[in-house]
């Protein structure tokens, strides 16, 4: 792996940068982080059973019956008088009435609507805001807060909130107030606000959904957490809210629809049987009254719509949650792909489509752990990250393999094209080159092919045409030699010294070099024509092939280096050589190749060769 040591240091290096970018730019990845659980609820919207809450529309047929909004007040109290009489356990207002009504007998019309409020389980809007002035409202319920300072996080000094008379007639009090994200989409909604009165005291508010919820339950106070944990949340009579680190509720974008029933129908027939039991919210569904809020899945929902699945959610308990350490789960997604994907550009380096094909996974791994979770389990980690990192560290790795492989490509291509077949070089760039080039011993088979008479020859031809004819039997040689993936070890003049079985592993090697011999007889001797219509005179050539364990490898020194082998094969193939002139062959094969050969051979005689015990049988081909 030493090889690989520069590219490890670096990948490892990117993977402790971009955690540590995720660790230091954690709210600037939030968004990021928020469109992907959008894009969750988008693909697989989540059921909520809103069968226990209803929306009461004043609509355009309320209108169109009853007149233009404003209503009349004591028109207001007689719709909320309906609710309570059909069976509702608690109907919110989601309606501002902050001034008194200025119609004809607006002061009458107040009283009837406080009246009305007074004999209804009834919840009135209000909200914080500091251009709103002071509160002069009392709260409704007591708070029971546990690790939440409310006087540290009360910044709110005002508010809008109904007349004193409606508010005292009423059963709750309600925040209506939601905050987008900068996208404009409301995601998620706070359940506690903080307000900081004239005389530095702070009170608590709850959400407009979650008072509804008390006064359904008929509950006396909240029980409030918030230490900006996980573990958080409120109590609302036998509910428990979990508020997350936040303290809000996430929304869960539900494909399942409110039930609206017309203000119209209710007025007309006094009550509406649907709405008993049900937990109910009373708004103005009018375009250009009341407010649309963009939503997780794209949608512009009424304002009474997002309250009714909020209470949705808190009556049936149905929470959309990130899981425990969220945030530590997709730094080691990360980090564990990257070891991963470390591992398979590595090791795989050589086979880029294997190493390309076993890193989708890896990539995708996150994506896919974090849409099981969110299906399954209906918790949200976000995959997006993570498998953004790993993109980024796969495709720059693979890239910096990239071009090391082409570095290393060129590096073989101008060392070896001129010994080695193209194929030969390309599958040491596509191998360990640097161990397939190392010195080893290992078995090959030599050929030795030689000008027969070209000494004598070349004294009478000069030194241009001597050149020419050497060029045209080199061109030959080489030919062969590289048609049969052949490693050229040097050329001595008019000699052409070539193996089999390195750098490539070749397991029919003798063979190879046997057959290489023969072409190369043959194919100087059909060429002769050519030679002599240059004006150039025929040549013979000669061959010796044997086989034996060689020491081969890259040899030299700083200033030059081969890729070459020595031993007794290169040897005896010399050897051999010499031999064919004395037995008038023109092709020996020493002991060694003829035993790995399986090409048939003719056994000629046994021979003294110098530096060899003994005599030697040598083979020819067949007659």
């Amino acid at each position: 792996m030493r090889k690989f040591s520069g590219f490890i240091v670096i990948f490892l290096i990117g993977t402790a940068l971009l955690s540590l970018v995720h660790i230091v730019a954690d709210s600037t990845f939030a968004a990021l982080r928020e469109k992907t659980y959008d894009f969750y609820q988008w693909v697989s919207p989540i059921s909520v059973d809103s069968g226990q809450v209803a929306v009461v529309a004043i609509d355009e047929a309320s209108l169109a019956a009853h007149g233009r909004w404003p209503w009349p007040r004591e028109l207001v109290g007689k719709l909320t008088l309906g609710v309570a009489n059909s069976g509702a356990a608690a109907v919110g207002l989601d309606l501002f009435f902050s001034e008194a009504d200025r119609g004809a007998g607006g002061a009458e019309s107040d009283a009837a609507f406080a009246d009305a409020l007074s004999r209804a389980p009834a919840v009135l809007a209000m909200s914080l805001d500091p251009a709103g002035g002071p509160l002069t409202v009392g709260q409704k319920a007591g708070w029971t807060a546990v690790g939440f300072d409310p006087a540290a996080a009360a910044t709110v000094t005002g508010g809008i909130a109904p007349l004193d008379l409606l508010a005292n007639a009423a059963s709750g009090l309600g925040i209506v107030r939601t905050i987008p994200d900068s996208d404009g989409v409301i995601r998620k909604v706070p359940m506690v606000w903080a307000e900081m009165t004239d005389d530095g005291q702070a009170r608590l508010w709850p959400a407009f959904s979650m008072e509804i919820l008390r006064v359904a339950q008929d509950a006396p106070s909240y029980t409030l957490r918030l230490e900006g944990l996980p573990s958080d949340a409120v109590r609302v009579g036998a509910a428990t809210l979990p508020l997350g680190e936040d303290g809000r509720i996430r929304f869960i974008d539900t494909d399942v629809p409110v039930a609206h029933v017309s203000a119209a129908r209710l007025l007309d027939q006094g009550t509406v049987p649907e709405l008993a039991g049900r937990v109910v919210v009373l708004a103005v569904d009018v375009a250009g009254v009341d407010q649309y809020h963009l939503t997780a899945r794209g949608r512009h929902r009424l304002g009474a719509d997002v309250h009714a699945i909020l209470l949705s959610q808190m009556l049936q308990g149905q929470y959309l949650l990130e899981a425990e350490n969220a945030r530590w789960i997709e730094r080691t997604q990360f980090a564990g792909g990257a070891v991963l994907l470390l591992a398979v550009l590595t090791v795989f380096a050589r086979r880029p489509i294997l190493a390309g094909a076993l890193s989708v996974p890896i990539i995708a791994l996150p994506l896919a752990t974090g849409a099981a979770s969110f299906l399954l389990r209906t918790e949200l980690i976000d995959g997006v990250q993570p498998t953004g990192g790993l993109l980024v560290l796969g495709a720059t790795g693979g890239y910096m393999l990239y071009r090391e492989a082409e570095r290393r490509r060129g590096l073989l291509q101008k060392q070896f094209s001129q010994f080695l077949s193209p194929e030969v070089v390309r599958r040491l760039a596509e191998s360990d080159a640097a161990a397939a080039l190392k010195v080893e011993d290992r078995e090959i088979t030599a050929l030795l092919v030689d000008l027969r008479g070209f000494t004598a020859m070349s004294r009478t031809l000069g030194a241009e045409k001597t050149v020419k004819v050497v060029n045209h039997f080199l061109e030959i040689a080489n030919r062969e030699i590289f048609a049969r993936n052949g490693t050229v070890d040097k050329y001595m003049g008019d000699a052409v010294l070539a193996f089999w079985n390195a750098p490539m592993e070749v397991p029919d090697h003798a063979d190879r070099a046997i057959d290489c011999a023969r072409a190369v007889l043959a194919a100087v001797q059909a060429a002769n024509p050519q030679l002599e219509a240059q004006g150039l005179p025929a040549i013979e050539s000669v061959a010796a092939v044997e086989t034996g364990i060689c020491s081969v490898g890259n040899m030299g020194t700083e200033q030059r280096i081969d890729y070459t082998a020595i031993g007794g094969a290169i040897n005896m193939t010399s050897r051999l050589e010499g031999e064919t002139k004395k037995m008038g062959e023109t092709m020996l094969v020493g002991p060694g190749a003829a035993a790995r050969a399986t090409r048939p051979l003719r056994a000629i005689s046994e021979v003294e060769i110098r530096g060899v015990e003994g005599p030697v049988m040598v083979y020819g081909l067949p007659a």
